[in-house]
């Protein structure tokens, strides 16, 4: 299994070799974005969006292009010198914000 260091490691990698300007990456995210709805539309058999006839597998990979283009961004927002800690501790209080929404009960 790729851990998550791995996994950044390689992203930020091929991230050096990408010629697209910031621009143009937040605009492919967008569109990727676009890709996971369609997906998931498809997959949960909406009206007018099964025939496309999408899986979960189509789900998660269109989720993992947000995610390596995401990272993208943040490489070359940092100008290829990622702060690791300040990444890291982002990312955690990020997480614990989604983490705490996400188990209170609606009122």
């Amino acid at each position: 299994m790729i851990t998550d260091e791995e996994t950044f490691k390689k992203i930020f990698e091929a991230s050096r070799h990408d010629q697209k300007t910031l621009v143009e990456k937040a605009l492919k995210l967008a569109e990727e974005s676009g890709e996971v709805a369609q997906a998931m539309l498809s997959y949960m058999n909406a009206p007018a969006c099964g025939y496309k006839g999408k899986n979960k597998e189509n789900v998660i990979e269109e989720c993992w292009d947000c995610i390596i283009t995401a990272a993208s961004i943040i490489f070359q927002v940092e100008d290829g010198k990622v702060d690791g800690e300040f990444s890291t501790d982002m990312r955690d209080k990020k997480l614990n914000k989604w983490i705490a929404k996400s188990t209170t009960k609606a009122e």
